[in-house]
């Protein structure tokens, strides 16, 4: 069975090279079982009941290709979409997983997460939870879908510019995961998942596999389960 892992590429416009990127590389897939998306694949998503972001259009009916053929689709809520509604849930019969969730795939039970629950900041965390509670999706009802969309793409664009007037980060954060993921290998996961560090990593450790996807932005990276073997690979178009 084959399966593919992506995550980050935080995607905003169709004429983006990374958003034609990843149309190229989904719509070139064949005899796909499994499309595993780990977070933050949109800069902005919210689900709601009876509209989606115009802006998504070409992606979504990307998926619902794949779903159409067969290919099963998994997707992990990041932390620039979640609350992902009833379009995934419903149209596209997407398995939604809010946080983190072991699959059982091919004779091996793979946890799945987007990464950012690792983020040792409380800070962070408090944020986290107040974006995905009653009262932030309340506010995304009333507020015009617009000007939701103009104020995310804001937030991002500031948050951006912080980090690039620092130093490039060249932190590992394979020193952050490993412990995550032994804890988890001892319960009887055979492997780990995840996004979010915008940095690949494959390691194995006694037979279990510990796997950072990278970023769809700029490595174009992803990886890819193949009657069980994992393999870290970079797309070129």
């Amino acid at each position: 069975m084959r399966a593919i892992f992506l995550a980050d590429a935080h995607l905003r416009d169709p004429q983006d090279e990374n958003y034609q990127q990843m149309l190229t590389f989904l719509n070139q897939q064949e005899k796909l079982d499994a499309l595993f998306l780990l977070g933050d694949i949109f800069e902005i998503w919210l689900g709601y009941q009876h509209l989606v972001f115009s802006a998504y259009l070409p992606l979504l009916e990307s998926l619902r290709r794949l779903r159409d053929s067969g290919c099963k689709l998994y997707f992990v809520e990041g932390n620039h979409d979640f609350n992902l509604g009833p379009y995934f849930s419903e149209t596209l019969d997407c398995n939604v997983i809010p946080d983190q969730q072991v699959v059982d795939w091919d004779g091996q039970k793979l946890l799945i997460c987007h990464g950012d629950l690792l983020n040792p900041s409380q800070k962070y965390q408090l944020l986290r939870r107040f974006w995905r509670s009653r009262f932030s999706r309340l506010l995304a009802k009333i507020i015009h879908p617009d000007l939701v969309w103009s104020l995310a793409i804001w937030l991002s664009d500031l948050s951006k510019n912080k980090r690039a007037s620092k130093t490039p980060c060249t932190w590992d954060p394979t020193p952050l995961i490993e412990p995550f993921a032994q804890k988890h290998f001892s319960k009887g996961v055979d492997a780990l998942l995840c996004g979010h560090f915008h940095k690949p990593v494959k390691k194995n450790f006694a037979g279990k596999q510990l796997l950072v996807v990278g970023d769809w932005i700029q490595q174009y990276s992803y990886v890819e389960l193949n009657d069980g073997h994992f393999e870290l690979k970079r797309y070129f178009s």
